[in-house]
């Protein structure tokens, strides 16, 4: 039955192939005919799928009341986690800004599915409300409890003096052991990475009997692994910085000069400045600890979709998340340096599990876990270009697990919530050739799900990839960042 319905779905946009061979025997001795009447045959084809979507697009946009608010949109993609005390203590591009907490007017108690590294906790804390996040990343949820937890000024003395030990030790000592990630000598310059593990032994063994003030002092040092590393996070994974972005490609930089360029002439003194200046900044952000209500937030590591397990019969106002979105991009892959060096993960089955049971937004998730078919996602796939990379490397099973675990996760919220709202962030997706309103989508999925209302704040508008611009220019106005609004 599902193949059938595959089949209807993407009868509309069947390859051309076998006719255009049919008609070459037809047209043998006229090629400009054939051309001619080929191309025609083709533009068709792409008006006729066009018109398709024009017509899906349009029935899913008009099943959901829209709002303008433009006026969210810098805190949906919120770039103050860069400058703001303790939300800087970690670089997290994915952050969303903790001021959502006022401007969605959510209640004093919060749930945020997928933490990330604790924006919407600290918000709480420092506004006096009550929080719990969850995140299937250990690193994310490392890096959140120690911004949670306030340190007594005894530690904060003893940090000091560290950081001032540090500074004037001449010889740091015994290495730690180098990670067994296959690139590890790749991401780190050699004497980097002796000065590196050196500061993490002494680390370890300077508080081998204060975790709280061990856990600060390795999120400081976590920190700064990709600011004085040979690598750099971009898009999907990682890329070297001995290699320089032209327009016209990546070229090789001169081995020796660009290492002196970034890093000066004294690496190890190199990664000791910017291991004090890190734990300086961190130190100088624990006076924002002494107001707000920071006992009452809790992160949580664990799957989302175990909500249920995790979380047990616990209530909330509000609940408010941004999930990764459908775009293939892997966290895991991206923050495998940190995962590694950290401890976080000792071997490929460790971080493999994570990747494995993550939701569905990558391909490197099980995608062979059930799905329920959802029909406007089914004519969405059956439009898509069958040739195109993103069809063949898998995203049409992408798609249908990213909806599925959307599912799994909204029935989840719906049974946390007292009377409240379920505010969801999320940005809209484009793949060969065809865009996919996930706003919409989860709109129409929650209010199967349990919840009785759903609307769609548009923050901003977002442009497709270039290799898809030509197809997709008048489609522009579906590729959009949004805050979905669920009530109960």
């Amino acid at each position: 039955m599902r193949n059938l319905q595959r089949q209807a779905n993407e009868q509309g946009t069947r390859d051309v192939r076998a006719v255009l061979s049919r008609d070459t025997l037809a047209y043998c001795g006229e090629p400009n005919t054939f051309l001619a009447d080929q191309k025609a045959r083709l533009k068709g084809g792409e008006e006729a799928r066009a018109r398709t979507l024009t017509s899906i697009l349009r029935k899913l946009n008009e099943s959901v009341p829209f709002s303008e608010r433009s006026d969210l949109s810098s805190f949906v993609n919120w770039k103050g986690n860069a400058a703001s005390p303790i939300h800087r203590w970690m670089r997290y591009r994915e952050a969303y800004s903790p001021h959502l907490i006022t401007k969605l007017g959510l209640g004093s108690s919060i749930l945020d599915p997928f933490c990330g590294c604790g924006s919407i906790l600290i918000g709480a804390a420092e506004n006096g409300y009550s929080s719990t996040g969850i995140d299937i990343n250990p690193l994310a949820v490392f890096a959140t409890k120690v911004k949670l937890t306030p340190l007594p000024k005894g530690k904060i003395a003893a940090l000091k003096r560290f950081a001032a030990m540090l500074t004037n030790t001449g010889d740091l000592g015994k290495a730690w052991p180098l990670p067994a990630l296959s690139i590890a000598s790749k991401v780190f310059e050699p004497v980097i990475t002796d000065t590196l593990l050196k500061i993490r032994r002494l680390i370890e063994s300077e508080f081998s009997d204060d975790s709280e003030s061990r856990d600060f002092l390795m999120l400081a040092w976590i920190a700064i692994l990709e600011s004085v590393g040979s690598y750099f996070k971009e898009g999907n994974g990682i890329k070297y910085r001995n290699k320089k972005r032209l327009k016209t490609g990546y070229v090789q930089r001169l081995e020796g000069a660009w290492q002196t360029e970034r890093f000066g002439d004294d690496q190890e003194l190199f990664v000791r400045d910017a291991f004090e200046a890190q734990i300086q900044m961190m130190l100088q952000d624990t006076k924002f600890w002494r107001k707000g209500d920071w006992a009452k937030q809790e992160v949580v590591h664990g799957n989302v979709l175990e909500m249920d397990s995790l979380l047990g019969t616990r209530k909330y106002e509000s609940v408010i998340f941004s999930p990764p979105y459908a775009n293939r991009f892997d966290y895991f892959e991206s923050m495998k340096v940190e995962l590694w060096f950290g401890g976080f993960v000792d071997s490929y089955e460790s971080i493999n599990r994570f990747r494995k049971a993550s939701l569905r937004s990558h391909l490197g998730a099980d995608l062979t876990r059930p799905y329920e078919p959802i029909s406007e996602l089914e004519k969405l796939i059956g439009l898509m270009d069958q040739d195109a990379s993103s069809w063949r490397m898998g995203v049409p099973a992408l798609l249908r697990g990213y909806f599925e675990d959307m599912r799994t996760t909204l029935k989840h919220c719906r049974k946390t919530l007292h009377s409240g709202k379920c505010f969801v962030v999320v940005g809209n997706s484009a793949f060969a050739g065809v865009i996919v309103p996930t706003d919409v989508i989860l709109a129409k999925i929650a209010l199967e799900s349990g919840f009785k209302k759903a609307e769609v704040l548009v923050t901003r508008h977002l442009t497709v990839a270039p290799q898809q611009r030509n197809q997709l220019s008048r489609f522009q106005d579906n590729m959009r960042e949004s805050v979905v609004v669920l009530s109960t």
